[in-house]
């Protein structure tokens, strides 16, 4: 099965799904609180098709539940691997890493999202982590804050987008009316409470990658999170896998990504990760 393959449709769920993740290197059950796609970013480089609109809906998170224990046990019983096309998922591969809260859009912009993760814990094993991938936009809430702070009490991790290291070259990416400062301000938030991993995609955008001086300011970006007293556990850098929102993006070599890494390494001191 490729890394490629991140349907979000399995079985007849609604919002849980399993992916064959690079970056948690194994089966990742995925939860998908956006079915409806509806996102505060627009990153040019998203794969998720937006093109046709899909009426808001409500979640039901019993159901979330209900779709996580099947799901889970799929997995972990073996039976998933049976199914296509994760029949073809390498042996070594053939178990759960995590349960992560991603899908079609940003997950704290829902409006129950403590509840959610309540619900997500009540029928998980103890000991499965728990990953938050997110854009940092909510992360200024309270509600969001206590639901992280309830994750980590249970085995989780929060994933942490960070694309750039300049307000101009991040407006260029995420389209978002939300301000760097901001991000970084909601960043840092949580990172003084518990240690983040920062997951950053890097493309060439018109045939051409973040220059050298993008790259430092993000360095620069990630000294900061940590001046002001946050903690980050790792930096994980990765290119586009499968198509994104604008054909002019484009994957970078493997080369370069080692270089990125390199230069995190040299300027921060934190351990990096890529994923080409």
């Amino acid at each position: 099965m490729p890394y490629t393959d991140h349907s979000r449709t399995f079985a007849n769920n609604k919002y849980v799904y399993p992916v064959l993740s690079r970056r948690s290197k194994g089966i990742s059950v995925g939860i998908n609180l956006n079915p409806d796609r509806i996102c505060n970013f627009d990153c040019v480089y998203c794969q998720v098709n937006r093109t046709n609109y899909i009426q808001p809906v409500k979640v039901d998170i019993k159901r979330i539940g209900t779709e996580l224990k099947e799901t889970l046990d799929s997995v972990i019983s073996g039976n998933l691997f049976t199914i296509p096309p994760f029949d073809t998922t390498p042996v070594e591969l053939r178990h759960l890493s995590d349960i992560a809260i991603s899908g079609d859009a940003e997950p704290t912009t829902f409006t129950n999202f403590y509840e959610v993760v309540e619900e997500i814990i009540r029928v998980k094993h103890d000991e499965t982590k728990l990953v938050l991938i997110t854009n940092a936009s909510c992360l200024n809430r309270l509600r969001v804050q206590d639901a992280i702070d309830l994750m980590y009490r249970y085995n989780g991790d929060v994933w942490v987008k960070l694309d750039a290291g300049s307000e101009s070259y991040f407006k260029d990416i995420s389209r978002s009316h939300i301000s760097f400062k901001d991000i970084l301000n909601n960043i840092i938030i949580t990172a003084r409470k518990h240690a983040v991993v920062i997951q950053s995609c890097f493309n060439r955008i018109n045939n051409i990658p973040p220059s050298y001086e993008e790259i430092e300011y993000y360095c620069n970006r990630l000294n900061e999170i940590r001046k002001y007293g946050g903690m980050i556990r790792l930096v994980q850098l990765y290119t586009v896998a499968r198509p994104p929102a604008e054909d002019y993006v484009t994957p970078l070599t493997e080369d370069k990504l080692n270089f990125i890494a390199q230069t995190v390494r040299e300027i921060t001191g934190l351990p990096a990760e890529i994923f080409p």
